[in-house]
């Protein structure tokens, strides 16, 4: 996987003899002094959460398209190791918020070296990532349109949030929220001005972004579908009620 910032990284001021660096954000300084020299307004560089997930996919480059593609989240593009090829796996940090998560090809060097592997190798998960959202039906929606294995269908729990779960392509788990206060906050501000609001869908509406999972009804030989609105008419006996 190659683009356009590929000569740039070569000339990355953090990059060795293991390429694994451990400071994603060294280039993201280099750049933000660069740009800060040139213009009058200071630059701010990015910066790292200091507890942040490694997740090895047996397939990295597909791994990222998918959680770019599915969760909306956003590459750090200039700091990106590696092409991707057979003999070159790709390291490349991905934003949501304020979180970062590092992925990595699941080859041998990463066995050796992390003792990490991809939940295909293992059969089963290890781990499960936890991220806070902004719209949680929303996110969700884009997750079920874009054909996620979901998990948890979207609920609100008990403990005051709403959320669901997902699967990835590899099997690692993610779990999406957001805090009902947070949701009735956000309603009352849009009613405030004049919107219709943020309140959740109805459970109807869920069940619509849905209808590829359920499965269809079937009727015997003999039943009897009753027709609707219409006044003294009743249900035939055997009659299915849907």
């Amino acid at each position: 996987m190659t683009d356009n910032l590929d000569p740039l990284r070569q000339l990355r001021p953090d990059t060795g003899p293991t390429g694994d660096p451990d400071d994603p954000d060294l280039l993201s300084r280099h750049k933000a002094a660069l740009m800060a020299s040139i213009g009058d307004s200071e630059a701010t560089p990015r910066t790292t959460p200091a507890i942040y997930p490694r997740l090895a996919y047996l397939d990295e480059v597909a791994a990222l398209e998918y959680l770019t593609r599915v969760f909306g989240f956003t590459e750090r593009r200039e700091a990106r190791m590696g092409t991707g090829a057979p003999d070159d796996g790709m390291l490349a940090w991905l934003e949501f918020r304020g979180g970062v998560v590092m992925i990595c090809r699941a080859d041998e060097p990463v066995h050796r070296v992390h003792r990490i592997y991809s939940p295909r190798e293992s059969d089963h998960p290890t781990a499960m990532m936890q991220v806070s959202v902004r719209d949680i039906d929303a996110h969700y929606a884009r997750a079920v349109r874009e054909g996620a294995d979901i998990t948890m269908e979207l609920e609100d729990a008990f403990y005051g949030s709403r959320r669901y779960e997902v699967t990835d392509l590899e099997g690692h788990r993610w779990h999406f929220s957001e805090s009902l206060a947070e949701i009735r906050a956000r309603a009352e501000e849009s009613q405030g001005r004049g919107g219709l609001g943020a309140q959740p869908p109805p459970e109807r509406a869920i069940g619509d972004l849905r209808r590829d999972r359920v499965a269809p009804v079937e009727l015997a030989v003999g039943d009897v579908v009753p027709r609707v609105g219409q006044a003294g008419d009743e249900a035939p006996a055997g009659a299915v009620d849907r």
